[in-house]
């Protein structure tokens, strides 16, 4: 079983992930030897890549963002195994896309059918408000955001204008290949969000 996390930087997704990390799978939970390239790697993985290539504008760090989801992907082909990811699939996607002016609603179409056979059983979405997010980006020095060492106004400016786009990938993505979205409160206490997401495990 695998449930992938979504939502916006700071909204606390790595905080609440860490309260159920000792029962679960994590990021890194499947080794990169691990990874078999077949069929469908290669085409998720042309389609990530087609897609990104048709963006504007073109940049290169959009490129490794998009090799890194690829590889990414190994998680998803061990559906036995139970692995809990802080972020996953749609906060790839969206890692991808975020900064561009634009890009193909058709690619990203088919990037989204060839995703079906790495389909989490769920996402949670986890809701909060943009300023609580702006706050705890602001206050955090160590994180690895593209976000992080940004004044408050430039990080309010640019959430403001992609957290549409998260929103709809994640519904998106759900729909397309058939994951469960299960919404929670970001601004309720972190504990009492990671037990939600224990008993998606206890199901």
């Amino acid at each position: 079983m695998i449930v992938e996390c979504a939502g916006l930087p700071g909204a606390g997704k790595t905080t609440i992930c860490k309260l159920v990390s000792e029962l679960h799978g994590r990021k890194g939970a499947v080794p990169l030897k691990a990874m078999r390239p077949n069929r469908e790697i290669l085409r998720a993985g042309w389609n990530i890549l087609a897609l990104v290539l048709t963006t504007r504008p073109f940049r290169f760090e959009r490129l490794k963002r998009a090799l890194n989801l690829i590889v990414f992907l190994r998680h998803y082909e061990h559906h036995g195994l139970v692995i809990l990811l802080d972020q996953g699939i749609v906060q790839k996607i969206w890692s991808i896309l975020a900064d561009t002016n634009d890009h193909s609603s058709k690619r990203l179409q088919l990037v989204m059918a060839s995703l079906v056979p790495f389909a989490p059983s769920w996402v949670v979405w986890l809701e909060t408000p943009l300023d609580s997010a702006v706050k705890r980006l602001s206050a955090r020095g160590d994180g690895t955001s593209r976000y992080d060492g940004l004044p408050s106004d430039e990080i309010l400016l640019q959430l403001k204008s992609r957290s549409a786009l998260l929103r709809s990938l994640a519904e998106q993505f759900c729909k397309s290949v058939g994951a469960g979205l299960l919404e929670i409160d970001g601004t309720f206490p972190p504990a009492a969000n990671a037990a939600r997401i224990d008993a998606l495990f206890r199901v």
